[in-house]
């Protein structure tokens, strides 16, 4: 789902370290690994359905909510797979944290 090469990442993996810095990060922490309230996305890694399925319809536990669901967000609903592939990079190794570099076309 992701391509890695010398550091470098295609351009759906870029686009997904852009989406995930624009808003997951603010509670999931840089780069995935986590804070103080919400899980790391790297260390636990969710598979793609049950991982779109969370993104577009949020998160609750007993009636409360642990995250909003971002279905009709344009600036996250289209992108989840994007996102998907850069954490899942993440979480393989495959790529370190901070901004990556673009593979050319």
């Amino acid at each position: 789902m992701y391509r890695v090469v010398d550091g470098k990442v295609d351009a759906r993996t870029y686009n997904g370290y852009r989406r995930y810095h624009a808003g997951c990060n603010h509670c999931h922490g840089p780069d995935g690994v986590g804070s103080t309230f919400a899980s790391s996305l790297v260390d636990r890694p969710r598979d793609i359905e049950q991982f779109r399925r969370v993104v577009r319809d949020g998160q609750s536990s007993s009636g409360t909510s642990l995250m909003r669901g971002f279905a009709d967000d344009p600036n996250f609903a289209p992108y989840i797979d994007d996102i998907y592939a850069y954490l899942q990079a993440r979480a393989e190794g495959a790529l370190g944290r901070g901004r990556p570099k673009r593979l050319e076309p």
